[in-house]
């Protein structure tokens, strides 16, 4: 009998005013230890939050870059 364990992806993403201060934070933070790996390219984003209908950018992508990492867990039945 084969035991399949349903599991996630959970994702963080680190906003701030360099790569360096992302990755600074990432480590200060231990989220290597806790299964984070980078998903993507670290740069420059816009952030947007959409709610009834309304937009609202939260970073515009300008002055800060943003760093997202995801880990895979065990799924909480």
């Amino acid at each position: 009998m084969t035991n399949h364990q349903a599991t996630r992806t959970e994702y963080l993403t680190i906003v701030a005013a360099t790569a360096a201060e992302a990755m600074d934070q990432f480590s200060k933070r231990g989220l290597s230890a806790a299964g984070y790996s980078i998903a993507g390219q670290i740069g420059r984003h816009s952030v947007s939050l959409v709610s009834g209908g309304h937009s609202t950018d939260l970073v515009r992508g300008d002055g800060m870059v943003a760093a997202t990492f995801r880990r895979t867990v065990a799924d909480r039945a």
